[in-house]
Order: structure tokens, then sequence, then C-alpha cells
């Protein structure tokens, strides 16, 4: 099966600060006046989700990085001046903030630090790479049915007709059971150790993931014909390997948080519930309703105050569950005396509190690294108010002002005229011109644009574009702008071919009325002023500021092994 995050995972990742991340370098890329800016902090602004064609295209996408990154000190700066750093509104954000970076710095010392691959393991993997596998599988979710299913295959029944009648796979319907060529790393862990212990024809014993119970044939084996020398795939195995380790020891982490944060069922309260509703409801209603859940409108003050479940640390009550669920999918919520499938769900609901506990239990709040982000996010929320709310910014404009910009910037406020067209696309001039002097009406032309149009989508509509603006087809529209409703006009060049048009209608274009518009052009205005003054603040506090930048330093910020070595050579 597929790699997939499990709920927990997503719900770990998704709590994390983006720009409060895992840098560890302390070299110093800038210094503005007397504050150092590390590579760890440089780290934390730079996306590394974006690919460049050379190492200088990413080196300048870095410097601009950087200059935001210095222009967000000089907006701290100006913030303590301003005294910003008492108000009561910002230690109302960090206060609402500090338990998302606390699960954040958590996450970082139990998963993050230690997902770093090996030079090994990278080696290892790459060997791997060496062949690719083609497998089919059944998968079931018990032990029982797999082993049922392993000998009738040993006895000569077939693999792929027992797929169709027992595999559980989603898929197995449209592929038989077969998951075609895959490279290591693209399944899970046991998965792929079965298929590359095995030798093409032979069947697994059972094999046991998250999923349930596999029984795999390996079909065939073949060279990887994308898998270069290790040098140049290094940088893809890291993050791939980085991925694939962040994944398991973060699965390993959850189920130990699962583990000493159990979940406990009240049963006692489940049993009220279930008879609670054979109370409310008459028994045919009863028999028609869902047993995963309560109308919380039965329930009275004390009833919606009785505990569900309790857990170290935490407890959670039959109202606060009810309105936890309401907006899930019903095939989640679990029958109210399921008590297993309740425990799963409510582990998923409270992951986070129980995070923050763990956090605490593990002294994340006297972390040096949790102290050093805290103070960074309250100077970044400061940086913010300081952009938004404390430069001066010239009064709002005027009528006079607002009018001149409509009157300056009319086409903004016009919208284009438009010409309904068909089109006979063609590769061939001569058949074009054919065309173009041979129809007479709109209807012989739908029926050769049904028969010859080029343009993909086309034919089952005549060759209809419907409505268009010059932007969209520049070359046909000049070409009819001025023609008469109902003419044929081409052939036309149009991208090396050639099209043939009839006109069918026109719309002109249609000059927006100014009041409807003054409240827009009211606020593009105000918001190029809150710009320009941003913009003069800055280059005031740059000149008169000691910006150092340490470009050398900078380059080491770059991975180097995604580019080639002619390039690395060149630019340190």
């Amino acid at each position: 099966m597929r790699k997939c995050y499990l709920f927990g995972l997503i719900a770990l990742g998704g709590i994390m600060f983006s720009l409060l991340g895992c840098g560890t370098g302390d070299k110093v890329v800038a210094v503005v006046d007397n504050y150092e800016i590390t590579v760890d902090e440089f780290d934390q602004f730079f996306s590394e989700g974006y690919t460049f064609p050379t190492a200088e295209n990413e080196f300048e996408k870095r410097k601009e990085a950087l200059d935001t990154l210095i222009v967000t000190r000089l907006l701290i700066q100006g913030a303590y001046e301003k005294g910003i750093d008492g108000l009561e509104d910002l230690a109302r954000v960090i206060l609402a903030n500090k338990d998302k970076l606390l699960v954040s710095i958590l996450a970082q010392r139990k998963v993050t630090d230690k997902s770093k691959p090996s030079k090994a393991e990278m080696m290892s993997f790459w060997e791997k790479l060496e062949y690719k596998n083609r497998a089919s599988h059944i998968l079931v979710d018990n032990i029982d049915t797999a082993q049922m299913l392993l000998e009738r295959i040993e006895n000569g029944d077939n693999f792929e007709k027992l797929a169709n009648e027992y595999s559980i796979d989603p898929s197995v319907s449209k592929n038989n059971g077969d998951l075609g060529y895959f490279t290591w790393g693209d399944m899970v862990e046991p998965f792929q150790e079965a298929v590359w212990a095995m030798e093409p024809g032979q069947v697994s014993p059972p094999v046991k993931t998250q999923y349930g119970y596999h029984i795999i044939k390996v079909v065939d084996r073949l060279p990887n014909e994308y898998r270069t020398d290790f040098e140049s795939m290094k940088s893809d195995i890291k993050n791939q390997l980085t991925t694939i380790k962040r994944r398991k020891i973060g699965e390993a982490f959850l189920e130990e948080i699962k583990q000493r944060y159990e979940i406990r069922i009240d049963t006692a309260t489940c049993d009220y519930l279930m008879h609670k509703r054979e109370i409310v409801y008459p028994p045919q209603l009863l028999k028609t309703l869902p047993r995963n859940d309560f109308d919380p409108e039965q329930l009275d003050r004390s009833e919606g105050e009785l505990v569900l479940a309790t857990w170290n640390g935490g407890q959670m009550s039959v109202l606060e569950y009810l309105d936890h669920i309401r907006e899930l999918p019903a095939k989640i919520k679990p029958d109210l005396d399921d008590y297993d499938s309740l425990s799963t769900v409510i582990f998923h609901l409270k992951l986070n509190d129980m995070l923050i506990l763990e956090a605490h239990s593990d002294g994340i709040d006297n972390d040096p690294l949790y102290l050093k982000k805290l103070q960074l996010f309250k100077e970044l929320s400061m940086a913010d108010i300081m952009k938004n709310d404390s430069i001066p910014t010239l009064p709002p404009p005027d009528d006079e002002a607002t009018r001149l910009y409509y009157d300056e910037h009319i086409e903004e406020f016009t919208d284009p005229a438009r010409i309904h067209v068909y089109e006979i696309l063609l590769s061939d001039e001569l058949m074009a011109q054919k065309l173009a002097k041979e129809i007479k009406s709109r209807k012989a032309f739908k029926n050769k644009a049904m028969d010859m149009t080029e343009r993909p989508g086309k034919r089952a509509e005549g060759g209809d574009l419907g409505f268009i603006e010059r932007k969209w087809f520049p070359e046909i529209y000049d070409a009819v702008v001025d023609a008469a409703l109902g003419s044929i006009v081409g052939p036309i060049q149009n991208n090396g071919k050639y099209s043939v048009v009839y006109v069918e209608d026109r719309i002109d274009a249609v000059v927006k009325d100014y009041l409807g518009q003054k409240r827009l052009i009211v606020q593009k205005l105000q918001d190029k002023q809150k710009r320009d003054a941003i913009d003069s603040w800055v280059n005031e506090r740059k000149q008169n500021a000691t910006i150092k930048i340490n470009e050398d330093v900078l380059w080491t910020t770059i991975d180097m092994d995604k580019y080639s070595s002619t390039e690395q050579s060149d630019n340190q």
C-alpha cells in the first residue's frame, strides 16, 4: 500500500510554526546595528519549497529574503522605541499562541531533531534503488483469512481471482491487485522489505502493515532506469529519507503519547446515553436513528456534564464530545457503545491537549530553544503591529483625488468589448482559404467546424468560442473587430495554423459608473499610501542603521548538492 500520514501526524504537523522552525546554524549572515541575524534565523524565513534552475537564481532569492528579514528587524527596533513590547494586546497574542509554540518545539525535539539521515542510510537507500519491482497483493483485515488465502494459492488457486474476491483494497476492482512497478521508498516499510526479500514468481506469507494483512506476489524485477550516480541523487534521497524517518519516528512518538495518556471510557455514561435514547425516542423512530450520535437538546445540564472519558491530566464531558463531533462525517463517528472506536476518536480530538501536557511534563517551557522562539514570536508580532498600526500615513484621499484616479485609469473600470465567434482552425492554409470562400451560412459553418476544426474540444460545439476578449485571442479579435455580424473572416494566421471565423454577435465596452467604484478607489489609494509610507520609513531607517551582509555565509545556506559541480566551483 502507498504511504500516507496518520491522522495524528497530520495534526502534529499542522500545529508547527513555519516561521519558528528547526534551523540549527549559528553563523552570522547579517548584522543590523548590534543585532546578529544567524543562519538559523534566516532559514526560518526562507522557504525551501521552491526549485531554481541555477544556484545563482537561488542565491538572488535568498538575498531578497534576507532583505525582508533585515526590514523586519528594523521594524522591531522601531516597535521597541514606541513601547509596543508593553502593549496588553501584544501580551494577549503571545498568551494565545504559547501552547502552539510549546507543541512545535516538542515535535522538533522528539521527531525533527531525530530525523536526519546518516550517509550510511542514504547510501543503503541508493543501493536499493538499483531495481524496480512489480507486485500484486491481496489485502485482508485478519490473519486467519490471510493464512487461508496463502494455503489456497499454494494449492494452485488463481491469485488475481482471489484478489478480486477477498481484497479490501479499494483499487482491486480496477487493477486485480496489480500495484505496477515501484521503487524502494514508494511503499510502507514492512511491505517493501518483503518484496525486496523475494524473487519474481514467489508469494509471501502474510505481511502485517497499518492497513491490514497482505499476501504479496512479486511479478517482475527490472533495472531502475531513473537511478543515476549517488552524488547526483544525494539531495533527493536525503529529502525522501528525512520524510520517511520523520513519519516513522512521529508515528512511534504518537503511539507513546497514546499509551501515556490512555483514554478510559466511562462505560456507565455510555450505557446511560443508550438507555436515554430508548426513553426519549419512540421505538419505530429509534430504529432509524444512528447509534453514533445524540441530540444535545435532549440532555439537561447535569447529563451534559457527565464524564465520558478520562486520561492522565484531562477529561471530556458528554456535551463537549457531542459538540466536537458535530461537524464530523457520520461514517467517522463511532457508536456510543463501541468503546474502542470511541477511545480512538477522543484521542485524536484531544491530541493537542495531550501534547501540551507532555511538553510541560518534558520541561519544554524551560527549553532554551522554546524561550528563544517565544522571544522571536513576540518580536515578529511587534513588527506586525509597528508596520500596520504605528507608521503614520496621509489622511484618506478626498473626492478630487479619487475622481482623478478614475479618469486617469478608466481602463481599470471598463468591461472590455467582446465578440461572439465560431472558428474552424486548420493546419492547411489552402483548405482554410477554400472554406472562407465557400461557406455562406452559420449552419454550414458549424457543420464544417464539427467535421474539421483542429481546436481541442471544439468539434462537439461546432467551433463555438463564445464571447472572446482581445487578451484571449488577439489575432482573431483584431481581424474581426470591425467585421459585420454574419460575415466570415479569414484565414487568420494563428500560432502556426489558420483560423476561419464566423462573426455571430458583439458586446461593446462598458464603462462602470464612478460612484459605484468610488469605495474601491479609496481603498486602492489608501493601500498605496500605506505602502509608500512604509517604504519611506524603511529607507530612512536603512540610511541611519549600520547594516552588514555576509554573502559568503549566505552562500553556505544553499544545498549545493542540487547543482552541478561546475556551478559549485564557479560560485564559491
